[in-house]
């Protein structure tokens, strides 16, 4: 073999076993110790946070795939994160032939005051964003087959199957679907969007808009994140959390359907509100700094009982039931800006709810027609209602009457509506057959109208000697409820105000 090619063999199969070695050389060193801890290493120093890779393995030139990472709270006191399978890939552009993007399949993380402390909630969030933004960050992080748990201060909520992206391209913009939420698999997934920019070493959420599909609300775990028993019912909605100067605002929209009262108003009122919630249209829950600072809704509430809902003004033992239909609520915690409602009452016994006014008693039983309520800026600014009472069954001293009234119940209504006294010879009880009026408010100016007799003048006929007898007529004058709503504004704004002390922590 002439020198010359045997020379040139020489050098060819030299180059071939040269590259195979160089290469699996670098294969090898890919997937050894080495590598896995200098990548480790790099890992933590962008978060700011201990962490592990368990395996790595080359997919292209420019492709990575890292297995079993774990990324640890400060001081190695728990788990942040776990990931299966991680991928680094290349995504050059023209203007950065380096960009790349980060995919994640499979892992979990929880938020929990078991492990976490305070401080490491912002902490770690802010640390996997912020190396988003950092020179030689990633351009995206992509992720499918995710689990994260939060819990606080009994409250848990715990997203399964999620995916979604981050982008760090312009202003950072996040979107994450998730079908599971608290072990309830909707049809239609819990969505979450948000937008995010870098502030003065850290991160600040700009705006998080959560989509919430129809879930049990036992389900959403309101029961601990409000402090109160709410566990019939379903809710759907949005929550919208933005952080500004000098702090944060939680705001919650949706509709509550078939929510029940009594779970809604315990802790807020002395006595629970029986009744029921068909339908509430929530329109706005303002929240900042942890704190309410407006609520506005409209819907219907029914069977309400009006015992429980007058034992929070001291009048305790009525009888009925009320029907609301709310037109318009706007409830700030100075006061109330607007409220117009419609309703009806009945079957509200006379005789418990007389005797806890102290001025005497009387049989019957009555029906209430609320045509229109509207309160702005805590002002009664109208009221048109009606009054009918049907009378109780006969009382025993009081043979072939339909109802009876103490006679100092009378002498006290005369003396307050037409201004006079009536002698005190008036019987300890007296049968009455007709009883109604009709009641007008203006600007927390009361007028009362008669129902029946006379041009509708009567309020109150009386059975005397076998013959009616008209005895209470409309009052020719007006009364100033002023001093009367002036002490209930007073006991609302203290009962409220408690309540909103007594809220949790990070509400």
């Amino acid at each position: 073999m002439p020198v010359r090619r045997l020379a040139l063999l020489v050098i060819v199969a030299g180059l071939m076993l040269g590259s195979l070695a160089i290469s699996g050389g670098y294969a090898w060193y890919l997937r050894g110790h080495a590598y896995r801890a200098r990548c480790a290493a790099v890992l933590s120093r962008r978060l700011g946070l201990p962490a592990d890779i368990g395996a790595v393995a080359p997919l292209s030139r420019t492709a990575r795939q890292f297995r079993d990472v774990v990324v640890w709270l400060p001081q190695r006191r728990g788990r942040a994160l776990t990931c299966q399978r991680a991928i680094v890939a290349g995504a050059p552009r023209a203007d950065d032939p380096n960009a790349y993007e980060l995919r994640l399949e499979g892992g979990w993380c929880e938020i929990s005051t078991r492990t976490w402390l305070r401080e490491d909630y912002r902490g770690v969030v802010e640390s996997g964003l912020r190396s988003g933004f950092a020179p030689g960050g990633p351009e995206r992080v992509m992720f499918t087959a995710m689990e994260v748990s939060f819990e606080r201060d009994g409250f848990r909520a715990t997203l399964a199957e999620a995916a979604g992206r981050i982008d760090f391209t312009g202003p950072g913009r996040a979107s994450i679907a998730c079908p599971v939420f608290n072990g309830f698999r909707s049809e239609r997934p819990m969505v979450i969007a948000a937008s995010f920019s870098p502030l003065n070493g850290g991160i600040r959420i700009d705006r998080l808009d959560l989509s919430v599909p129809e879930l049990p609300v036992r389900v959403a775990g309101l029961r601990e994140l409000l402090g109160v028993p709410l566990v019939a019912g379903t809710f759907d909605g949005q929550l919208v959390y933005e952080e500004q100067e000098p702090g944060w605002r939680l705001t919650v929209s949706g509709r509550c359907r078939e929510l029940e009262l009594p779970e809604c108003t315990a802790g807020f009122t002395p006595t629970p509100w029986r009744g029921r919630c068909p339908e509430i249209e929530l329109q706005e829950l303002r929240v900042e700094n942890g704190r309410p600072t407006r609520l506005r809704f409209r819907g219907r509430l029914t069977d309400v009982a009006l015992g429980d809902l007058l034992a929070t003004w001291g009048l305790p033992g009525a009888a009925g039931t009320l029907t609301l239909e709310v037109g318009s609520a706007d409830i700030a915690p100075e006061g109330v800006a607007r409220f117009v409602a419609s309703g009806t009452g009945s079957g509200v016994a006379l005789e418990p709810l007389t005797a806890a006014l102290g001025w005497g008693t009387m049989s019957g039983t009555l029906d209430l027609t609320i045509g229109d309520l509207t309160i702005e800026h805590s002002r009664l600014k109208s009221l048109d209602a009606l009054v009918r009472v049907a009378p109780a069954p006969p009382a025993p001293d009081a043979a072939g009457t339909a109802g009876w009234i103490e006679g100092r119940l009378v002498r006290e209504l005369v003396r307050r509506t037409l201004k006079f006294d009536l002698p005190a010879l008036l019987p300890e009880r007296i049968a009455y057959t007709r009883l109604g009026l009709r009641l007008e408010v203006r600007d927390e100016v009361l007028y009362v109208f008669g129902t029946h007799g006379e041009r509708e003048k009567t309020i109150l006929t009386v059975r005397l000697m076998d013959q009616d007898l008209p005895l209470i007529f409309e009052p020719q004058h007006s009364f100033d409820l002023r001093p009367l709503l002036d002490g209930l504004r007073a006991q609302l704004r203290h009962r409220l105000g408690e309540r909103i002390d007594n809220l949790p922590d990070g509400l």
